[in-house]
């Protein structure tokens, strides 16, 4: 997979991520990955109100937003995006190319 993260100023960066980078960004928003399938288990820090990352694999582009909000006000701020709950399992294979999801994270 190739990977073109999306800093919180949203400004993108261009090209793969550095391994190291990769694991920095895997780690921060709790990507895990399997064949077929992919989950977030979000650790952001405290101060961070949001991350995004846009996924490339193939012809298939996904952006993920990440967002310190409840799912009401995650969707609203995302109106085009698919709502996912942290470890919800989403099945990439088949999506449309372009589609956007956010992560809710509540504030502890």
């Amino acid at each position: 997979m190739r990977w073109r993260p999306t800093c919180t100023a949203n400004r993108p960066a261009s090209g793969a991520v550095h391994p190291a980078g990769r694991a920095v960004v895997e780690s921060l928003l709790g990507l895990h990955q399997e064949a077929d399938e992919l989950f977030f288990t979000p650790c952001l820090p405290a101060h961070w109100p949001r991350a995004s990352i846009t996924l490339v694999r193939g012809d298939t582009r996904l952006r993920f937003t990440v967002l310190r909000a409840s799912a009401a006000d995650a969707q609203a701020a995302e109106p085009f995006a698919r709502c996912l709950a942290v470890g919800e399992r989403l099945h990439w294979r088949g999506l449309p190319p372009g589609s956007q999801f956010v992560i809710p994270l509540q504030a502890t």
